[in-house]
């Protein structure tokens, strides 16, 4: 542990603080405020200063933590915070460890959200062998009650929303959450969500999540409805994630057009899909939306048909992977991704909802969103098996708004090149025949253009060409836009 990096332990206490907004508070309390501020300032300053010295003279000194004092616990359980701070009693044999550990307790409470804030103040008591130390936590528990709404634009379209959320129920951050969104293509959207930590771990969650769907797809000449309840585990320390998931959907296809294709007519209705999911990730980026290092994988697995009442028997898998990587300070940087899948059916055929597309501003550029692939009329219909790549690179601009610290502020020139297919599985041909189909064959488009990095998403404007494609695939050539938080 090197106390001159930015995100050390003794720099992590300075800044567990920060002010919260007084301008709701009442003329007669904010002078008390600001005095209860300015004194937990001192506090942390003096923390901080303590530290280094302490970590400077006793980095291996061993160490006993009697007891830890927290203050602000009116609206958690003691369970809860007992488990949290278990680390900072059983785990600290000497300096190092103990801050080590002060880092994992915070964590830990951040992580569940229930905490505005937080203040570490260390006391020291006479010991003449073993240093004996008394931690002390402020907690600033969260607003328990949140509602907010706004609107969504991206990927060809706009919605408004409406979210409420009630936190911290039991005292072990336990949240529960409404969301009810209407759009161009999401006609409406209704969702109550409950997470909790798991068995007071807030390294792993668990859900259940009740929802009605009604959404138009444009590319398809039909609506899609769903109603369905999942329940889910997901959680993991370090950089690998699990996931682990049962869907019950009752799913339909309704207000089929005339000029729909034969596929969408055959499997116009409603259906069952009961489910088993897991999903695997690993994410060592430095940033989600525009990495300039790092890697990511997932690898998704589902398994439908357990059920005697489902119509859809299949087994569904999916990969991704990203790398990244930056060079001259950042100013060069090159992200590499690929994709791929496979549905195998037990049935004649996938089911039009169970399949895989490809296509768009945020995934395969220069054609139209789900635009590649197998197509009947108007219609572009998926497909079983897939593969996506791509190689962007990015270089900063110079001298265009710049921050205060003189830096280029998310403004960044874009030079990429995306090659897919995706195809229908024809099960009376071999594997290697198959992986021909769609590996021999691909779509490839290049272009260059502008990337926006904003905090909350990625915005680009690309100028693109396709430079091949297939008969069926819906290009686009000339200007494209792209919102959202992940692109090819």
């Amino acid at each position: 542990m090197d106390l001159k990096d930015e995100d050390s332990v003794v720099n992590r206490v300075q800044s567990t603080f920060k002010d919260p907004s007084i301008s709701d508070i009442p003329d007669k309390y904010k002078k008390l405020q600001e005095l209860e501020l300015e004194r937990h300032e001192i506090i942390t300053s003096e923390t901080k200063r303590y530290l280094e010295q302490l970590y400077r003279v006793n980095a291996t000194r061993q160490v006993h933590v009697p007891q830890v004092l927290i203050e602000g616990t009116e609206l958690f359980r003691d369970s809860f915070l007992i488990k949290q701070i278990e680390p900072l009693i059983n785990q600290s044999s000497n300096i190092g460890s103990f801050l080590k550990n002060i880092d994992t307790v915070h964590n830990n409470l951040v992580k569940c959200g229930a905490l505005e804030n937080l203040v570490f103040q260390i006391d020291q008591q006479q010991s003449s062998t073993v240093l004996s130390i008394v931690p002390k936590i402020k907690i600033f528990p969260a607003k328990r009650f949140l509602a907010k709404t706004g609107t969504n634009v991206g990927n060809g379209e706009g919605d408004g929303y409406i979210t409420i959320q009630y936190k911290n129920i039991f005292g072990g951050c336990e949240n529960l959450i409404f969301d009810a969104t209407t759009g161009t293509r999401t006609r409406s959207s209704y969702l109550l969500n409950y997470n909790s930590p798991l068995r007071n771990n807030v390294h792993w969650r668990f859900d259940v999540s009740g929802f009605v769907n009604s959404r138009k797809i444009d590319w398809c000449s039909h609506e899609q409805t769903l109603k369905g309840l999942n329940l889910k585990v997901s959680g993991g320390e370090g950089l690998w994630k699990h996931e682990f998931s049962v869907e019950n959907i009752l799913r339909g296809i309704t207000n089929v057009k005339f000029q729909s294709s034969d596929l969408v007519k055959l499997q116009a209705g409603f259906d069952l899909k009961n489910s088993l999911v897991y999903k695997l990730t690993k994410d060592s980026r430095d940033d989600a939306t525009l990495p300039t290092k790092g890697c990511y994988f997932q690898s998704s697995t589902e398994m439908s048909g357990l059920l005697h009442l489902t119509t859809s028997k299949f087994i569904k898998q999916n990969f991704e992977s990203t790398f990244a990587r930056s060079f001259n300070q950042a100013n060069q940087i090159i992200n590499l991704n690929f994709k791929t899948g496979l549905l195998y059916t037990f049935n004649d055929k996938s089911h039009i909802m169970d399949r895989f597309n490809l296509g768009g501003p945020n995934d395969i550029r220069g054609f139209f969103y789900n635009g590649l692939g197998p197509r009947q009329y108007q219609d572009t219909l998926g497909g079983d098996v897939y593969f996506s790549s791509g190689i962007s690179l990015f270089q900063r601009i110079p001298g265009i708004f710049k921050d205060f610290h003189g830096t280029s502020n998310g403004l960044l020139g874009h030079g990429f090149i995306n090659v897919g297919n995706l195809s229908s599985l024809n099960k009376d041909e071999t594997v290697l025949e198959n992986l021909t189909e769609v590996l021999g064959r691909p779509s490839i488009t290049v272009g260059t253009g502008l990337v926006f990095k904003h905090p909350i998403a990625r915005f680009e404007l690309n100028l693109v060409c396709p430079l091949v494609c297939h008969a069926s695939d819906e290009r686009r050539v000339g200007i494209q836009y792209g919102i959202g938080l992940s692109f090819m």
